[in-house]
């Protein structure tokens, strides 16, 4: 699962990352924006997406969460089982891929004294990216994080984990084929390095 993640890059930061990587980007400001919440960031917030929906990469802040109606409930995360199986959501994958950028995620780990929340990270690793699906509603974004199984580092703390790339996962992810894509989310590789901390939040 990611219920809680933390951002400490801006837009402008990005737009960088991709240009220094050789990537044709640039940002969309769709609107004056409010300074983002860079840490324990909930969903329902406005957060930075990369997303291509032509040849160019686009840089713009989006809606986490995912809401078909009022009564409807927030749709912040999408397990890939269920984008395999639901025509709606493969679509969704097909047309309306973004990735997220991150430079950590929260989990909560039941303890004795209840439950502590812990910061995850890739050591030597500032940033990373999670893909996403968006939906349009009007004028506005809305985006839902790919979750997968866990990992065995993060299966001590939670049975579910977004699925995790690096900028060059993530650029090949927003130019595959839908079946290719699909493929690519899966849990982050027991080979790489990750670390957790406690903190408070």
């Amino acid at each position: 699962m990611c219920g809680r993640f933390e951002n400490k890059v801006t837009l402008e930061s990005i737009l960088d990352i991709l240009i220094k990587e050789g990537l044709d980007a640039e940002i969309f400001q769709d609107e004056p924006e409010k300074k983002p919440a860079k840490v324990n960031i909930p969903p329902g917030s406005r957060i930075i997406s990369i997303s291509k929906p032509e040849k160019k990469h686009l840089v713009r802040n989006v809606n986490w969460g995912i809401k078909f109606s009022d009564s409807s409930p927030l749709i912040f995360n999408s397990r890939i089982e269920t984008i395999k199986e639901k025509k709606f959501w493969w679509n969704l994958l097909n047309k309306n891929r973004a990735v997220i950028p991150m430079t950590a995620f929260y989990e909560w780990k039941k303890e004795k004294t209840g439950k502590q929340p812990y910061r995850i990270f890739l050591p030597g690793q500032d940033i990373f990216y999670v893909p996403a699906l968006y939906h349009k509603k009007e004028e506005n974004i809305f985006a839902s994080l790919v979750t997968t199984s866990p990992n065995k580092f993060i299966k001590q703390v939670h049975h579910r984990m977004p699925v995790i790339f690096d900028l060059k996962s993530a650029a090949n992810f927003l130019s595959a084929d839908v079946k290719d894509a699909t493929e690519m989310c899966r849990p982050y590789s027991d080979k790489k390095k990750m670390e957790m901390e406690a903190v408070d939040l």
